[in-house]
């Protein structure tokens, strides 16, 4: 495997994974909007803890570090997609401390914290969504057109220092992320995970 194909692998293992996790907050959302069910709260706090810990702390940072620069370095073709990118990593925390704030009410069971959460919710799940997808049509492939060797094997080895937990949960990631990435394929349907449909 190249260099290359090293390190979009592993970035689009962390985006399959990321999405995955999204998908499920949206699906929990639908249930919540649409049924008069008890929300999983430990599920939607592991949800939020998840997108905390590593899609916001590690893979946008992961980029902004490395990947983005480089691109920079080489072309500037797609700056103004780079910019883009770049506000939405800035305004992404501030909408999930919304969330947890909304969740926190809702558990709560203040009047309509359920409403708002899901909504918000769904936004929120829009966006990421969104937001993979506009790095993987437009700044992935730009990336295989100028970048060399040397930078994707810095870009894998920045990606490969920390890890996305889900990417081994099933196999060797720790307790937590097993149980975690367990109930997550069991509770979203297919293609990210084995739930039913309603």
């Amino acid at each position: 495997m190249t260099p290359q194909q090293q390190a979009i692998a592993v970035i689009q293992g962390e985006h399959r994974a990321m999405s995955a996790v999204i998908e499920a907050l949206r699906h929990v959302a639908d249930e919540i909007a649409s049924h008069d069910l008890e929300p999983d709260y430990k599920m939607l706090w592991s949800i939020l803890y998840y997108v905390d810990q590593y899609p916001e702390s590690h893979h946008h940072p992961n980029e902004e570090r490395v990947l983005f620069p480089r691109i920079r370095a080489r072309t500037h073709a797609i700056d103004a997609t780079l910019d883009e990118l770049g506000r939405q990593h800035a305004g992404s925390r501030p909408h999930l401390d919304v969330l947890r704030n909304l969740l926190g009410r809702m558990e709560a069971d203040i009047a309509g914290a359920r409403e708002a959460f899901a909504a918000k919710a769904r936004e929120y799940a829009d966006f990421h969504l969104r937001h993979m997808g506009l790095e993987e049509r437009e700044v992935l492939p730009k990336a295989r057109e100028v970048l060399d060797d040397a930078d994707w094997t810095a870009i894998a080895a920045q990606f490969n220092a920390e890890p996305d937990p889900l990417r081994s949960a099933a196999v060797n990631g720790n307790a937590w992320f097993r149980e975690f990435y367990r109930r997550l394929v069991a509770l979203v349907p297919e293609p990210w995970g084995v739930g039913s449909r309603r």
